[in-house]
């Protein structure tokens, strides 16, 4: 089969588990159930491991991870309902999977595939599950009991919220790409680290809007995407700078204390993604000036055919070079 369309197949599956992620994310956020939230949070953090999977496998084959999405259900329905159609949401990528094992002939790839076709069965039956335990908590909650619907939040308030939900979204979306992208070790573990901490801040603000009965808007900005780890950590650097500035400047116009020391927390964590980012900068650029130019020609010093006595002196003071392995090997004496 045409690399390309390998290739194809698996920005499928990335754009798949994109839409599962945010989905069940969206879900856990307004269950308004703690427990059963942090198992649908579980399942999420399983499918951003496909997309590290998949994004690595594309990048092997040559190509760019996809960061576009199918489209998440964001309708309205209760607990029960959601959870039903993340029933059917798994069995969609069950099939889609099973269907590019059958016709993708790499065998290192179609045993990746099926492993991620074993959780997606996995996931399928926790979710028959939570239908079950959504509806259980559901009838066991008396009337009296039913919590009331929240005052609606001033709309400056909810504007700020997304306007961090939306930052918080299109940062991890660039992180993981530049993580995917990267050929550096320790930048591409860094950027990964700094994605999943930005993932946590779009949950907790997330979490705010939907204790106050307000859905939060889960969209992203334009996405800097390059292959450069310079220029995408000077990218993540502009923004992170970006974002600490909104944030310091929101923080005056809110009025409500417990969401206030949130977004201060959430700006102190983008600080230091700012100082991370620009030590990894600064390491990359210190790589590249290093390493020595291929295009340029190396010139060979000339041997002199006498050594002066001042230079006899300069080399008797220096310190005598490490041994290499070979000299350490013991070697038969001339008189043998």
């Amino acid at each position: 089969m045409d690399r390309n369309r390998v290739i194809g197949m698996l920005r499928q599956d990335m754009r798949g588990e994109h839409q599962a992620i945010v989905q069940y994310l969206n879900h856990a956020y307004r269950l308004g159930n703690e427990e059963l939230a942090c198992e649908i949070e579980a399942i999420a953090r399983e499918e951003m491991r496909h997309l590290d999977w998949l994004a690595d496998a594309i990048t092997e084959l040559g190509g760019d991870p996809s960061m576009e999405r199918d489209a998440p259900d964001f309708s309205h329905a209760s607990a029960p309902e959601q959870m039903a159609k993340n029933v059917d949401l798994e069995q969609v990528a069950i099939d889609q999977y099973r269907e590019h094992i059958e016709a993708i002939p790499d065998e290192g790839i179609r045993r990746m595939l099926a492993r991620i076709v074993h959780d997606e069965q996995v996931h399928k039956a926790q979710f028959a599950d939570l239908r079950s335990e959504a509806q259980a908590w559901i009838e066991s909650l008396p009337e009296s009991d039913a919590p009331p619907t929240p005052k609606g939040p001033p709309r400056r308030l909810v504007d700020i919220l997304n306007q961090g939900i939306r930052h918080e979204y299109t940062v991890v979306l660039q992180y993981l790409f530049h993580s995917f992208m990267a050929e550096d070790k320790e930048a591409a573990e860094e950027l990964q680290n700094a994605a999943i901490n930005e993932m946590q801040h779009m949950g907790w603000l997330s979490e705010e809007l939907a204790e106050r009965d307000v859905p939060p808007k889960m969209d992203h900005s334009k996405l800097f995407l390059s292959d450069d780890l310079e220029a995408n950590l000077e990218a993540d650097i502009a923004v992170e700078q970006e974002v600490t500035r909104d944030y310091s400047a929101q923080l005056a116009e809110i009025d409500v204390e417990d969401i206030r020391a949130l977004v201060t927390r959430i700006r102190d964590h983008e600080i230091y993604h700012d100082a991370r980012f620009r030590d990894l900068l600064e390491e990359v650029r210190e790589h590249a000036q290093a390493k020595p130019d291929p295009c340029e020609p190396v010139e060979e010093a000339s041997q002199p055919d006498t050594v002066s006595v001042q230079e006899q002196a300069t080399e008797s003071q220096r310190p005598p070079d490490p041994p290499i392995i070979g000299s350490l090997i013991e070697k038969p004496s001339d008189n043998s």
